[in-house]
């Protein structure tokens, strides 16, 4: 009932801000990444940790009521979202704890912070990260015009060419794909991959691979302008941004193909070493007399 009443809630922010329209798709895979881990569920030991049920417990109904209280006099923000989403999953938390025990409550955790890819983020925190993205891709598009011969100069987060000029826009910035690399990233990675060192080293990977797909859509848009203008920048705006969609979105899954391989070779190999060292240390052992 925590979660039912946790996603309509954050369906509000979802219908009203165009960067987290994927909520609903995060809901989905958090529910199958869920179905996917109950066979393997560990023994149940319900009635322990209640000291730790309780603290949760408590967190959460603080957390909510802030969020609740906040809403009814102010509004509904990212701010006010996440402290929402913080509390309701510590309820959650209080909930696995109390009826599995420990063991399984660590089984079941990734898919409950996998739901937080969908909370809108806080805008003391998500302002200096759009800020920073839209000025690291114009300077990037300057370097890189200026080096092909074309004159250009930033102006915060302006592109400035001889005939027209280039904004680089939150779209342009990559949040939006970098959102979308981010979660395929998560979702693939716990899916294929084993070891938490290989995660991290995929979501790496997916977050520069975001990154990169955007700085070619922005540079790509800014020699378009240079060379016909304003209207040929319009004509082709909309394909750039599905091009570098169906870009990252191949990137990722054979990326995502590459690495679970490499992974699985890799414990193939050391299978066959631990094999060997087992063979030699049988045969060197003297038998019993």
């Amino acid at each position: 009932m925590v979660i039912g009443w946790w996603v309509w809630e954050l369906s509000f922010h979802w219908a009203s801000l165009v960067e987290y329209r994927f909520g609903w798709i995060v809901v989905l895979l958090a529910a199958f990444l869920t179905w996917e881990r109950w066979p393997t569920k560990p023994e149940l030991m319900a009635g322990k940790h209640r000291l730790m049920v309780c603290i949760l417990g408590l967190a959460g109904f603080t957390m909510v009521l802030g969020a609740e209280l906040y809403r009814i006099g102010l509004s509904r923000s990212p701010t006010q979202a996440m402290l929402l989403s913080l509390g309701c999953a510590s309820f959650v938390l209080a909930h696995m704890l109390s009826l599995m025990g420990w063991r399984a409550t660590k089984h079941f955790i990734f898919p409950l912070l996998f739901f937080f890819v969908a909370v809108p983020i806080p805008k003391f925190f998500w302002n200096p990260v759009v800020f920073g993205l839209q000025s690291f891709v114009a300077s990037l598009n300057v370097e890189a015009l200026n080096l092909a011969g074309i004159p250009a100069i930033q102006q915060n987060h302006v592109i400035q060419l001889p005939n027209t000029t280039v904004g680089v826009d939150e779209a342009c910035s990559g949040v939006r794909s970098l959102q979308s690399s981010i979660m395929a990233a998560l979702f693939i990675g716990d899916l294929t991959l084993r070891r938490a060192g290989w995660k991290f080293f995929f979501l790496a990977a997916g977050v520069a691979l975001a990154v990169v797909g955007n700085f070619g859509r922005s540079l790509y848009l800014s020699m378009t302008a240079y060379r016909g203008g304003p209207e040929a920048l319009k004509a082709v705006h909309d394909s750039a941004g599905w091009s570098v969609l169906l870009f990252t979105a191949a990137g990722i899954g054979a990326l995502g193909w590459l690495v679970t391989g490499f992974e699985k070779k890799i414990q193939r190999l050391g299978a066959a070493t631990t094999e060997v060292e087992t063979g030699s240390s049988a045969v060197a052992s003297p038998s019993p007399s």
